[in-house]
Parts: structure tokens; sequence; C-alpha cells
């Protein structure tokens, strides 16, 4: 089916292409001097790729935001169904992206539902809820005491691709708290990266730089769960405001500051880096292959629901 003809699309440019110039009228409304060259551009989540970094094959963004979502770069065009290969916007680069559907709406629903004492606490002017959350979580073993949780609240883009999945909390124990059960919930996004990074081997790609960006990215805590889950190092950028970073070092690199994407990382510096603890790594290992089983021996029966 043909939904447009060709002449009706945007004229197809290379990302930092000059698109044109500001106008007088934009100049009036924006406080942008008129005459101010403007990039093409790209999406968001492209565009915060390329700010912590993702810019050549094997460089892996985690975006901790609502959702979370993935950007890895490939030298090679990848296509399997449980993932979304495409062209990335780097030239002679391509991409695999992938997301969850639950992510940072996920705490939420946690931090509403069982921990109003933390909400009401903040609302107080006390701590802000989400840091008061993690109180006691250090305290809690890898693994969560054996409990483990399916974080498809919402159903699940990638890797099953099932709108009709459901969320589950799985091997309750009258001993586990709500520390338990919030470290389970952080602990399955950390299960749902590491089948992703088992996808792109098996698709021939192998992650050599992980950089995490986003709001939660900011607890540190998490972040360790997610190096000693998929055993690689964490990365994370000075710089975090994201996408409009991105979108200002490829403004640079249109305008002549930069003569390509591979001189921005001399602009993208590392704030931090989680190195994985191999005991953990061990013990998240056992729990992983529980995590994988359990979506698909349970897939009919929230299906039914």
């Amino acid at each position: 089916k043909m939904y447009c003809r060709p002449d009706q699309l945007a004229q197809p440019r290379v990302v930092t292409d000059i698109a044109g110039h500001v106008s007088a009228a934009a100049a009036r409304e924006t406080g942008l001097p008129e005459g101010t060259p403007v990039i093409t551009g790209t999406g968001d989540s492209t565009a915060e790729a390329i700010s912590v970094g993702v810019l050549e094959a094997g460089d892996m963004m985690l975006q901790f935001g609502s959702t979370l979502f993935i950007y890895c770069a490939t030298d090679h065009l990848v296509e399997d169904d449980r993932i979304r290969g495409n062209c990335f916007t780097i030239p002679n680069l391509f991409s695999i992206a992938a997301g969850t559907n639950t992510c940072g709406t996920l705490t939420r629903w946690y931090r509403d539902e069982l921990f109003p004492d933390a909400v009401a606490r903040e609302e107080d002017g006390g701590t802000n809820a989400f840091e008061a959350m993690l109180e006691g979580l250090e305290t809690v073993p890898a693994g969560s005491d054996g409990l483990i949780m399916l974080p498809y609240f919402a159903g699940e883009r990638t890797p099953i691709n099932d709108p009709n999945a459901k969320g589950a909390i799985f091997g309750l124990k009258l001993s586990h708290t709500r520390a338990h059960l919030y470290r389970s919930a952080l602990e399955s996004v950390g299960y749902s990266i590491a089948q992703h990074i088992d996808i792109l081997r098996e698709c021939g790609v192998a992650p050599s730089r992980i950089m995490a960006v986003g709001g939660g990215a900011k607890n540190r805590l998490w972040m360790q769960m997610i190096a000693d889950i998929i055993g690689l190092p964490i990365h994370i950028s000075e710089v975090s405001i994201g996408a409009s970073f991105g979108d200002a070092l490829m403004a640079a690199l249109g305008t002549g500051r930069f003569q390509s994407f591979s001189d921005l990382r001399s602009a993208i510096h590392l704030k931090e880096t989680l190195r994985p603890n191999p005991d953990n790594f061990d013990i998240y290992q056992r729990f992983r292959a529980i995590y994988q089983r359990l979506y698909l021996q349970t897939k009919d029966l929230m299906h039914q629901l």
C-alpha cells in the first residue's frame, strides 16, 4: 500500500547536515541569533546514545527512564525477531534497539503502593521517597533470598514482544520484606538487560562498553546490581542530561567544531565505573535461569488472564 507520495516526504539528509538557519521570526521567539545554523537532527534516544559515547561498534547505552531503552552500535545489520536492527545515525554503522515497557514506572508503582510512608515523609519536607526506599536494600543479598519478579506490569516489548504478558512475583516466603520485594524489582530489570546481551552475542555482537544514563543511573546501588547481573562494567558519564547534550555535540560536529563522530569522545568524560562483583555474578546466574524459564512456563496462563 502507498500511504503518501515520495514528493510528500521530507528530503532525507545525514543527521549532521545543515538543514537551514534560524529565521528572523524564530530568532524573536527563541532568542537565538538570526542565521544560526540548524542541523537535521535525530530521534531522542539516538541523541541520548550519542551523548554518552555510543560512537563505534560495541558501544551500548542503557537508558533508564520511565521505560528502559537499549541502543547498541554494530558493524553489520542484525535481523532477529526478538530485537530491532536498523541503520544508525552515524554513517556506516548499524544499531540494535530494544526496550522494556516498565523501568522508572515500575519503581514508581512500588513507591506509591508499598512505600506510602516514604511518600508522606517527602511531602512533609523529608528525604526523597526514592532515596528512602533504598534504606536496608544493601543488607538484602543478591537474588533477594530467592525472590524473582517478572516486570511485565504493562505487557512487554523486547525480547518477548508480548502485550499480554503479566507481572509476577515468584518465590514469596514469610521471611520476605518489602525491601526484598523492591530489590527483586530492581534485579528484574537487570535480568532483562542480561537477556538482551545474550541475544546480542548470539547475533555476533559483543558489547564492549556499556554506558548508563537517565534518572535511574543516579541510583548507584541499582547500577551495581546491573553490573553484577550482567558481569560487565557499567560506565556513567559526568554529563547526564541526555538527548540535549547529544544534540549539542552533533550540532558542533555539523558546524565544524569537530571533524568526525569519533572526535566527540574527547568531549564525553566518565564520572564513574562500577565493576561487577564476581561472587554476586555467580549467584545471579542461577536466578537468571529461573527468570527466563518463568515467563515461558506461565505465558499461557498470563494470556488466559
